[in-house]
Order: C-alpha cells, then sequence, then structure tokens
C-alpha cells in the first residue's frame, strides 16, 4: 500500500511539472514579445515616416507646379520683361530693382522684399471706365494708374513666422480674376505669397544664363531672362536637409522669332559740331514705331524721337565732355523689342 501511494505521489507531481511554465520561460517569453513589438513598432514608424516624406515632396512638386504655371501665363501675356521703356535690367549697373523703380513703384510699396527677380508689365485688355463703378474698388474715382498694364513684381524673401520657410516667392500687383482677365480698378495687393518653402541656400549646379541673357535671383528662386524667353528655376526645401529643384522655360506670346529682334543702330558726330547722325535698321516683321533714347553722363534715359524713320540727327548735350549714350527699341502693336546696342559720343 505504501510502495502504491508512493506511485501516486510521484504522478501527480508529474502532472504538476507540466501543467504550467516556470518562471524562466515566463521571461523569455515576455523578452522575446517585447522585441517582436519593438521590432513591428520601428517597422511602422520607418514606414510612415517615408510616406510622410514622400508626401511632403509630392505636396512641395504639386506647390512648385502651380507657382510655374500661373508666373509662366503671366510671362507668355507680359509685354515687357524686365525692362521699361527707358530701363532694362542688365545684371551689372542696372538691377530690376532699379527697373522697378524706373516704373514709377516706391519698392516701399512691396513690403519687406527681398531680392527682386522678375518685372512684367501685363497688358489690361478689360475696358477701362472713366470712374470707377460703384460696390466695387475706387467707386466713384478714376482708375488707378497706369490703366493700360498692370506692373507684376516677383521677389524671393525671408518667409514670415506664419508660413512654411525658410523663404518664399512674393507677388506685388493686381489680382486676376478666375479667366484671367485684370480689373482696371483694383488696386496693386502687395506681398502676396505665391509659394512657400522655398530654400535659402544657392543652387548647385547653378542656373546656367549665356549672354546676352540676364540672370537674377537668389537662393531658390531663379530666372534668366532674354528678352521675351524667361528661364524659371525654383527649389525647395523639404523637411530639415532635403531639397527638390524645377525648372521651367516660358515665352511672351506677345514676341516672336521676329519681334524679338533689337534694332542694330549705328552714329556718327557731324563734323565741326555737336550734332549726332543716328540710324538704324531692324529685321523684324510689321510696321514698328521706332524710339530713340539718349543719357548724358550716365543719367536717366530720355526719349527723344518717336516715329516710323530709320534715322535721326540729334544735338549732343549736356557741359563739355560728357557723354551722350544712345539706344533704340522697335515697338510692333503692343510688343517693344529689347534695346538696341549703344552708340556713345562725348559733347
Amino acid at each position: 500500500m505504501k510502495k502504491f501511494l508512493t506511485k501516486i505521489s510521484r504522478i501527480f507531481r508529474g502532472r504538476r511539472k507540466s501543467a504550467g511554465l516556470t518562471l524562466v520561460e515566463l521571461l523569455v517569453a515576455l523578452v522575446i514579445s517585447t522585441l517582436v513589438v519593438i521590432l513591428a513598432g520601428s517597422a511602422i514608424a520607418m514606414v510612415t515616416s517615408v510616406n510622410q516624406e514622400a508626401q511632403q515632396k509630392i505636396e512641395r512638386l504639386i506647390d512648385l507646379s502651380r507657382a510655374f504655371d500661373f508666373m509662366s501665363q503671366e510671362i507668355r501675356t507680359a509685354r515687357r520683361i524686365n525692362s521699361t521703356e527707358t530701363t532694362v535690367a542688365d545684371g551689372n549697373s542696372i538691377s530690376v530693382a532699379n527697373v522697378v523703380a524706373n516704373a514709377g513703384i516706391n519698392l516701399t510699396s512691396l513690403g519687406n522684399y527681398g531680392t527682386i527677380v522678375l518685372y512684367l508689365e501685363v497688358p489690361i485688355t478689360s475696358s477701362v471706365p472713366a470712374t470707377c463703378p460703384a460696390g466695387g474698388p475706387n467707386a466713384g474715382a478714376a482708375p488707378p494708374s497706369p490703366t493700360d498694364f498692370d506692373p507684376v513684381v516677383y521677389d524671393i524673401r525671408t518667409s514670415p513666422t506664419s508660413w512654411l520657410g525658410p523663404r518664399i516667392v512674393s507677388r506685388y500687383g493686381r489680382i486676376p480674376s478666375e479667366d484671367g482677365s485684370i480689373d482696371p480698378c483694383s488696386n496693386p495687393v502687395s506681398s502676396d505669397i505665391l509659394v512657400d518653402a522655398i530654400a535659402d541656400t544657392d543652387m548647385n549646379p547653378a542656373p546656367t544664363c549665356n549672354s546676352p541673357a540676364v540672370l537674377v535671383g537668389n537662393g531658390g528662386f531663379y530666372a534668366c531672362v532674354n528678352g521675351g524667353l524667361v528661364d524659371l528655376y525654383m527649389r525647395s526645401k523639404v523637411g530639415d536637409l532635403k531639397t527638390h529643384s524645377l525648372s521651367s522655360k516660358a515665352f511672351s506670346r506677345l514676341g516672336n522669332s521676329n519681334t524679338i529682334s533689337a534694332p542694330a543702330l549705328s552714329g556718327a558726330r557731324q563734323t565741326g559740331g555737336d550734332n549726332m547722325t543716328l540710324s538704324w535698321t531692324w529685321n523684324g516683321s510689321g510696321s514698328p514705331t521706332f524710339k530713340l533714347y539718349r543719357s548724358v553722363a550716365g543719367g536717366q534715359g530720355t526719349e527723344i524721337y518717336s516715329g516710323s524713320n530709320s534715322s535721326n540727327t540729334s544735338l549732343l548735350s549736356g557741359s563739355t565732355g560728357e557723354t551722350n549714350c544712345y539706344v533704340a527699341t522697335a515697338t510692333v502693336g503692343s510688343y517693344t523689342s529689347p534695346y538696341s546696342n549703344e552708340i556713345c559720343e562725348p559733347r
């Protein structure tokens, strides 16, 4: 009987041993489960981060594409780009800011502007009333000048704190309606943000811009302007380290391969006097109106002739020894060519 009870006891002890897990086994299982959870969580976090970065890149691409489309449309309709009738940005002594000031825009109207990259003159094609209608901007008053075109300015500046940094591309000008038309009674809007999250570091490699084209810009926004042809470059900043660049090309529809040509100016001083005989040739099409400008001692250019003739005689101006410089343009319809070569002669 004693032997039988001993055998039964051993059986129950064996069953108790096989009925559960030891503490060591529980700890091992816990460690393995924890590692699995950690690895799974890390994988999920990594996938989420990759997806967020991809989404950021997509959003930046969309933003840049929209900005390119909007700017390209305005460039296509512009009658002048980085130039006025008397001033053209040359990348050296005359900046786009000089052009903007020459157009009659007070630079303070642009707000806290940075580097001015583009100045456009977009024609206003809608009818201009003598007085602005009631219920709209400037009601009862004459439309603000200019009424034949809208001066548009783009610059790259430091981003305000409420927008994605580090820089933004800002626009100054009237806001077009949905069909692209411009209300001549509306007022220009300054510091209108076209696109944000623009990089503050220069592009690498830098944009190429071969003479006579002029490269203007800073950080993540550049424009290479050659008459009516503009190459646009933008570089967005995604996160702390990633950047993404896009480039585009736009051409003014008011110019073509013929009308984009500039007059070729020549001139000679008449013997024994201060008269200059100037003449010019032009290879464009249509019936242009030529304009001749003179600047004295590096001052602002002044129009001294406008008409269909291809020559003009001008009396040298200023004090003795001061240099007179001449340039010419050709206008066909609403498009004005780039400036001709310069002819200079001291009085």
